[in-house]
């Protein structure tokens, strides 16, 4: 009985084998959908669109977007992590995927278990603004203005536990300063604030960021990454300002649910790159105030390991928790 069991499970992986090279030859011959988990018309609505039309002439098949709202972005990932692993259900994602895992106290899938990443497409800069009532004009003179007045700077932020609120506090701990976390129902608002100088500060998108400051109702002190961004090139970065290899980027992946097959990962992985790699897309993703980078399936996990990392560090320390 024991041998006949063997030969049969011999013969079910051989089976499978066979099959699942063809399976992902022919795929796709259906539509594949796109799960957005944040409202339409934002950056990673319009990237997802704009990746989505191309990704469709190379694969041959329609890609269909479909924004699923809710609870921070985890109704649409929870969706994509629990759908079938078939290739034809994707998510594109803002880095919130990671931050999210750090400040909510229960979600309903688990991240690295239950997505498969297809790729990393890139990344939107930050940068450090403030009103321009506040008396600092770099980075120095901003941090050394926080330690004479600890807790009496307010930065504002999307809400409890979003990037710019992760970002600010992250910064924090690296200075060694303390201030005071407004937090907002959405970006936009606590711009809005800011402006009307009922906030001092906050670390911001660039694209959200940058008309107020070319109409000179914000400041810009640093670049919240590495290296300088070719659309505010007269901001120095934080490596200039003493804080070398730290960015705090806006960063977005394609995601698929685990088990979805390798061969069929790297057919998707190999469309997203093309895609990525041409002028018009590359001249595309410029006017969208954003950095393309696409890699491989495996560099993209090993970087959502380090994120998590980095972010549930910070968040602990400072007693971050979603509301």
């Amino acid at each position: 009985m024991k041998n006949i069991f063997q030969w049969v499970f011999v013969g079910v992986l051989s089976l499978l084998s066979t099959v699942s090279p063809s399976f992902a030859q022919n795929f796709p011959n259906k539509p594949i959908q796109i799960i957005v988990p944040v409202a339409a018309g934002g950056g990673t609505d319009l990237l997802a669109r704009t990746l989505g039309q191309k990704v469709s002439e190379v694969l041959g098949q329609p890609v269909v977007i479909e924004n699923r709202l809710g609870a921070g972005g985890n109704i649409g990932v929870e969706m994509v992590a629990k759908a079938k692993p078939d290739g034809y259900t994707l998510l594109v994602s803002p880095g919130t995927i990671a931050t999210n895992v750090a400040v909510y106290r229960k979600l309903p899938y688990d991240l690295l278990k239950d997505l498969q990443t297809v790729t990393l497409v890139g990344q939107t800069g930050s940068v450090l603004v403030v009103h321009p009532s506040v008396k600092a004009t770099n980075l120095r003179e901003f941090v050394d203005l926080a330690k004479a007045s600890p807790g009496e700077l307010n930065y504002g932020s999307a809400g409890m536990g979003s990037p710019q609120h992760l970002h600010a506090e992250f910064f924090n701990q690296l200075a060694g300063t303390k201030t005071n976390h407004i937090p907002y129902k959405g970006q936009s608002q606590a711009m809005t604030d800011l402006v009307g100088g009922q906030l001092a500060y906050m670390f911001s998108p660039v694209q959200n960021a940058l008309p107020y400051i070319q109409q000179g109702r914000i400041r810009a002190l640093t670049m919240a990454a590495s290296q300088r961004n070719p659309n505010l090139p007269q901001v120095p970065s934080l490596a200039e300002g003493g804080y070398k290899g730290v960015d705090l980027a806006n960063w977005f992946a394609v995601y698929a649910p685990a088990g979805t097959p390798p061969a069929i990962v790297r057919k998707l992985n190999a469309a997203f790159v093309q895609v990525g790699k041409t002028p018009e897309m590359k001249a595309k993703f410029e006017k969208l105030g954003f950095e393309p980078f696409f890699t491989t399936s495996e560099d993209g996990t090993d970087f959502m390991r380090a994120e998590l990392v980095r972010w549930a560090r910070v968040a602990a320390y400072a007693g971050i928790k979603a509301e």
